[in-house]
Formats: C-alpha cells, sequence, structure tokens
C-alpha cells in the first residue's frame, strides 16, 4: 500500500467540503490549461503528481508550511522528483500566492490531513481554483477498479537500485556517511578528521533535517528521499554508517562499507544477532545478517568490543581496531564546555553533572518500541550532593536516549536542571560535564574514558535485567558505585573516594583491553585516505 491507499483506508479522502468529493484529474487538467500550477506539499502525498505527470506540466512553485522545508528544493524531499526535469523549484511559504493573480493559478494540495484547513487559507487569498489530489487520485483508482497502488517501499526501491548499478559509474572520492542521528557519532568526527587532511572528497550525510548544520565541503541529502539516498549509496566508493544498511541498496564491487556502530569502546549490552531479545523478530534478524555480509571493516575501540562486534554483527572479516572516534571529543574538555555553556547561555564558573538514563522497552507494543519510565532522580538532592562533596554551584543536564528525547519536555523541573536531550552531540556534553549519572547506557564508559566521576542510579535494576537487555557484563563488576535509590545514590556521592575510584577504572579499561588516546579519528580518516588513493 502506498501513501494513496492508507489515507483511504482511513477514509481521510472524504472532505466535508463536498465540492472537493467530485474532483477528478481531467477536472484538474482543464483548469490547469493555459495557467500556472503551484503545488501545495512536498510530504509522501507529492509524489504522485511526480509520477502522472513528470516534467509535462510545469509547476510554478512548491509551497509548504513546514519551515525545515522551506528553502530547499522539490526534489530535495520527494523521491519520484528525483532526476525530473523541471523539478528544480523552490519550496517556499505561503507568501507566494501573492505575487499571482487568481485567475492565473491552480492550486494542487498534496496533503493528506490538513487539507480542508489549506483550501480555506487559500481561499481567503481569494484563491478558488484548489484540487486536491488525494480526493482525486483516490476518486481515479475507484473508478479504474485499482484496490492498491505500487508500493514505494520494497519493489521500487530495489528496482530503482538495480538501474543505479547498471547505468551509474562508483565515484572512489565519494564517501556516504548515515548515522543514528543527524551529523553526529562517530562518522562526524572521522568526516571533521578527512577534511583536514584532504580537500578532493565528495562527502555525502543522510539528514532527517536538511537544516542540521555541517562543516563547509559536507553535501546534506534528506534521509526520507529514497531514490537521492539510493543514488547516493550505488555511486559512493565508501559507505560509513553506525545503523544497518538498508535492505533495499546492493553493495557493488569496488565498495567499501566501514561500519562504525554507535556505542564506544566498550558497550554494556548484548545487541542484534548476539542477542535473545530480537530472536522472535526473524525480519531484524534477517536484516542484521544480510548487513554482516555486506561489512567490509567494523571499527573498534578495544579487544572486549571486537569480539562483542563479531558476535553481534555475525562479522568474520578484518576489523580495524582504531579506537572510539567520537570518544576523541573527551579530550577536548575545554572547548567543549565553552561551546555547550555559551549553547545554552549558562554561567561558566558554574559545573554541571549530566544525567542520561536510556530507554526501556514499551511492553504494551513490544521491544520494537521505545519509551521513557518516570524519571525518579531526586534533583535536589542530587544538586546538593554534588555541592557539598565536589564544591561549587551546579546544573543537572538532562540528556535522555534520541528515541524518547521529548519525553521531558512536558516534565516540570526545576531551573537548574536544563534539558539537552535534543542538542545534537551527546559527547560534547559529557565532554563538558564535570560527572555523569546513567544506569544502564553504555555512554557511562566515555566519562571514565578520561577519569571522569561516574554514578549508576538504577531503580529497576532487577527487573531490567529480567526483561530489558541482557548484559555483557555483570553490573556488578562496573568500576561505578551503584544505587538503586535516591537515599543511596547520596551516600555514593558523598562517600566518593577519587584515588580508589581512578585505579579501579584504570584496571577494568586495562582488562577489557581500551585504550583511548583521542586520536582515533585520525587513524580512521588515515586508512580511508590510503584506500581511496591506492589503485
Amino acid at each position: 500500500m502506498d501513501v494513496i491507499d492508507v489515507a483511504v483506508e482511513r477514509g481521510m479522502n472524504v472532505s466535508s467540503i463536498d465540492y472537493l468529493n467530485r474532483q477528478t484529474w481531467d477536472d484538474f487538467e482543464l483548469e490547469a490549461a493555459g495557467k500556472k500550477v503551484i503545488l501545495f506539499g512536498a510530504g509522501a502525498c507529492a509524489g504522485c503528481y511526480f509520477d502522472r505527470y513528470g516534467a509535462s506540466i510545469m509547476l510554478a512553485g512548491v509551497v509548504d508550511n513546514d519551515r525545515r522545508k522551506q528553502g530547499f528544493y522539490a526534489d530535495d524531499f520527494i523521491p519520484e522528483a528525483f532526476f525530473v526535469k523541471g523539478a528544480k523549484v523552490k519550496i517556499q511559504d505561503i507568501s507566494l500566492f501573492d505575487h499571482y493573480r487568481a485567475d492565473e493559478i491552480v492550486v494542487l494540495i498534496a496533503s493528506t490531513r490538513d487539507y480542508e484547513k489549506i483550501v480555506g487559507d487559500i481561499e481567503r487569498k481569494g484563491i478558488n481554483n484548489c484540487f486536491v489530489l488525494l480526493i482525486m487520485e483516490a476518486n481515479k483508482r475507484r473508478a479504474d477498479g485499482k484496490k492498491d497502488g505500487a508500493s514505494p517501499y520494497d519493489l521500487s526501491k530495489s528496482k530503482f537500485a538495480e538501474e543505479c548499478c547498471e547505468r551509474e559509474y562508483i565515484q572512489k572520492r565519494k564517501v556516504f556517511f548515515k548515522a543514528y542521528a543527524d551529523y553526529a557519532d562517530h562518522g562526524k568526527y572521522i568526516t571533521e578528521a578527512l577534511l583536514n587532511i584532504r580537500q578532493d572528497l565528495d562527502i555525502v550525510w543522510s539528514v532527517s533535517d536538511l537544516r542540521t548544520e555541517v562543516p563547509s565541503g559536507v553535501r546534506k541529502i534528506y534521509e526520507k528521499n529514497w531514490k537521492k539516498l539510493i543514488f547516493e549509496m550505488e555511486t559512493a566508493g565508501m559507505w560509513i554508517l553506525d545503523l544497518a544498511a538498508p535492505e533495499y541498496v546492493i553493495k557493488r564491487d569496488g565498495q567499501l562499507y566501514l561500519q562504525t556502530k554507535h556505542w564506544a569502546s566498550i558497550t554494556l549490552k548484548k545487541f542484534y544477532l548476539d542477542a535473545d531479545t530480537f530472536k522472535n523478530v526473524p525480519e531484524k534478524l534477517e536484516h542484521w545478517k544480510r548487513d554482516g555480509q555486506m561489512i567490509d571493516h567494523i571499527i573498534t575501540g578495544s579487544d572486549f568490543d571486537t569480539e562483542s562486534c563479531r558476535r553481534g554483527f555475525g562479522f568474520h572479516g578484518k576489523v580495524l581496531q582504531f579506537g572510539s572516534p567520537r570518544s576523541d571529543a573527551l579530550f577536548h574538555e575545554r572547548e567543549n564546555r565553552e561551546k555547550v555553556f555559551q549553547h545554552f547561555q549558562l554561567n561558566m564558573g558554574k559545573k554541571a553533572v549530566i544525567y542520561a538514563p536510556t530507554y526501556r522497552f514499551d511492553r504494551k507494543k513490544g521491544k520494537n518500541f521505545h519509551e521513557s519510565r518516570n524519571i525518579s532522580l531526586d534533583f535536589e538532592m542530587v544538586k546538593r550532593s554534588l555541592e557539598n562533596r565536589f564544591g561549587g554551584e551546579w546544573y543537572i543536564f538532562m540528556r535522555l536516549h534520541p528515541s524518547v528525547a521529548k519525553a521531558f519536555r512536558n516534565v516540570e523541573s526545576p531551573e537548574y536542571v536544563i534539558d539537552v536531550s535534543l542538542y545534537a552531540d551527546s559527547q560534547e556534553l559529557v565532554s563538558a560535564a564535570d560527572v555523569m549519572i546513567s544506569d544502564f547506557s553504555s555512554i557511562v564508559f566515555e566519562p571514565a574514558f578520561v577519569k571522569k566521576p561516574v554514578f549508576l542510579f538504577a531503580t529497576d535494576l532487577q527487573d531490567y535485567q529480567v526483561n530489558e537487555y541482557e548484559l555483557l557484563i555483570p553490573y556488578e563488576n562496573l568500576p561505578f558505585p551503584v544505587a538503586e535509590s535516591n537515599m543511596e545514590l547520596r551516600r555514593c556521592i558523598m562517600e566518593f573516594d577519587e584515588e580508589f575510584y581512578q585505579n579501579r577504572v584504570q584496571t577494568f579499561m586495562d582488562e577489557y583491553g581500551v585504550h583511548e588516546d583521542g586520536h582515533a579519528s585520525e587513524r580512521t580518516a588515515e586508512f580511508i585516505s590510503d584506500w581511496i588513493s591506492a589503485e
């Protein structure tokens, strides 16, 4: 089913505005003859317009109320517009209509949800020639006896990938990046290290928001534009990913796939093929098995990381134990502290603790869905305890996992609690903070690389180990003080022994083969550069 079929199934094609329900494509074409067509909406539904007309009806403009799309072009967001002559039309706001007389334009509304409101907004501008794409296409399919349209999510994606492989050359100097978050994680630090050593690369990042800031020399594509994503991947000499490659792409001879994974040099939880958690999700297992067969190298940061990645990815190739590129940030504390504190307009004279709990599975929906459980940390107690033990005044940085980051927006909290969940780079936050509090997130190891205090606050310790992820390392073997209540956390902070802690952390890192030095991204960039330059 495509977006039209889904909307029809939900009854969204039936309008309370009666005349809209009778519209047909023939009516639209008759009205559009000799007039300028403006497309309202650059989402999934708009693809139907390009599938139907291609470049045969030239657009005078594209309007979208989403500010994240304004200023970019139709073919940036609409897969079906990619490679269509004349689709390089800039997306603007509704003020575009002010530049035309009402009798010289026709508006085609490509929204499945808000078309009635859009019609009202346009009619208030004195423009009455509005047509709704969803309704016209639904009427056509019903008249044709067509029950569902072509799905853009399976055969068409695979077919387009095959076409790219047949007609497009691999560009060895093109490096394609995709990460769990926009311009972040290991890929960000590898990119910047690459830019420091050569300027002749075509570096492409797949992002969810084209407004994401990237350095000069980096191109961005919208991750949901599957045609553009496939084209860039099939023509890139190298992929650098921290999640599995999309199941519809084809890895070609001559391409190199580097998997960085989205954690640092040591991870607490079992993952992918090594985790019983996903044994009942066969489609995920097959995806990861396929991915493990395509990967050329995995970048790891320790002996432990190497072995766990071999099991989790089902990988038997060559591992590049260069270190953890994103963890290089931990060795630039002063710069990151200034950057983070200035971003949130905070007093540089104060200290900060970062509280970074991980997500939990949503038990009603299943283990493919994440949720944020009740935040039970006593903020005031933590602040007082840190001030009594370490001195100074403190902020609390609240950092939720990206999959549940919006959950804290409606939580009332004191002014010294700063919601940093949507800040792009978690490593900059960790570097800027003086102390970390977490539960089962693998981010706990990163501040420990530079011997910063880490406290574990796990009020659901037993429940988590039974019902959530299996742990690779027994919780009691971690080198951090563990608290299962706010009172225990207070005691852990007040009784913190720095010398004992640092010795224990060093012993732990030595045992697991972790030796971070702040230069992992440089080593990775040199490897990439050498591979590109090799004949």
